[in-house]
Parts: structure tokens; C-alpha cells; sequence
């Protein structure tokens, strides 16, 4: 999540959201990063080419315009600003910066809950109604499956962590049981 961005990402991104801002396209660069990252994501020799120093920086420019034909031209731009400076590798920092700025504008608070086995749709939906109601923003709650946890779950929303797992409850019995001096001789 966005606790785990590079700060310079963030300058980008901020950048970005003021000028998508002003232009009333928030949400259009947002959906159109969204989709140029997974799209990269999916093509791991895109993805390769556009890392590869060997490349020149035109080469680079010329397959992302290809990539953005038809984007929103804010987000167009702020990415070809990236392969310019030769920081394309912020550009998934830089949507998931400008993601949350986004929500941000609508309110909505992205959280990440992993459990051990997956959670029905009413669960999510009850988790989900319950978190909105505790943080008074709406909670768009995305579900991983985790087996190590063994049960309960992790919340991580911002840069709030909340562990509720069985695997941490283990792990602090285990550092308990490591860490407490046991009495010795005649002190039993």
C-alpha cells in the first residue's frame, strides 16, 4: 500500500492529482495508471524493455505513447515525464500514490484484509460495512488468502497495521516463553 511508496513517487503523483484536479479528470488518470500498470503487468517483455538501460529513452517513449493511445493526456504526460527523467521505476509507486489521493477524494479508505482461508461475500460485505462505519469513510476492502496465519486476519489500511492472525499470537508466546527468565534450583 501506499505506506511503502518512494517518496519521490509520491511528489509525482501529488503533481499529477493537482493538475487533475483543476482539470476535473481526477478519477480519468487514475483509472487510465491503473490500467497502464496492469497492462505492463501482463506483459512482462514491455515491462523488461522499458527497464532495460540499454534502451534508449526514445525507444522507451515511443512504446508508451503506443501504450497510452487514447489515456487521459494528464496521465500521458506524467508518465513520459518518467521515462524522460529516467524514473520509470516509480511508475507503480506513482499510481498507487495517486490512487490513494484519488480515494481520497471520494472518501473512500483502501484496506487490505488477509485471511487464512478465503471470507464469503457477506463476510467481506459485513467487514467492510463495519469498517466504513468505524472510520466514517467508505472502506473499499480488497481479500487475500494466507494459510500461514492459520486463523484470524491482518488488516493494513494506510499505515495502520492490525494483526489479529494466530500466527502472531503463536509468535508472541513463543518470544514470551524465550525471553522469561525460568527460576532456578531452589527457586521453583
Amino acid at each position: 500500500m501506499a505506506d511503502r511508496v518512494d517518496p519521490a513517487a509520491r511528489v509525482y503523483a501529488k503533481a499529477l492529482h493537482e493538475a487533475a484536479g483543476e482539470a476535473g479528470r481526477v478519477q480519468e488518470a487514475d483509472r487510465d495508471l491503473k490500467a497502464l500498470v496492469a497492462a505492463l503487468g501482463e506483459s512482462p517483455v514491455v515491462l523488461r524493455a522499458l527497464v532495460n538501460p540499454a534502451l534508449p529513452r526514445e525507444g522507451k517513449r515511443r512504446i508508451l505513447v503506443g501504450l497510452l493511445q487514447g489515456a487521459d493526456p494528464l496521465a500521458r504526460n506524467a508518465v513520459l515525464v518518467l521515462a524522460e527523467h529516467g524514473r520509470l521505476s516509480l511508475l507503480v509507486d506513482l499510481q498507487v500514490a495517486y490512487a490513494d489521493l484519488a480515494a481520497d477524494d471520494d472518501q473512500i479508505l483502501p484496506v487490505e484484509v488477509t485471511t487464512a482461508v478465503a471470507l464469503e461475500q457477506k463476510e467481506l460485505d459485513a467487514l467492510q460495512e463495519r469498517i466504513s462505519t468505524a472510520v466514517g469513510r467508505r472502506a473499499e476492502v480488497t481479500a487475500t488468502v494466507d494459510p500461514a496465519l492459520i486463523g484470524g486476519l491482518v488488516l493494513r489500511a494506510r499505515n495502520v497495521l492490525v494483526d489479529a492472525s494466530v500466527k502472531r499470537r503463536l509468535e508472541e508466546l513463543r518470544r514470551a516463553l524465550i525471553h522469561t527468565p525460568l527460576p532456578v534450583g531452589s527457586e521453583a
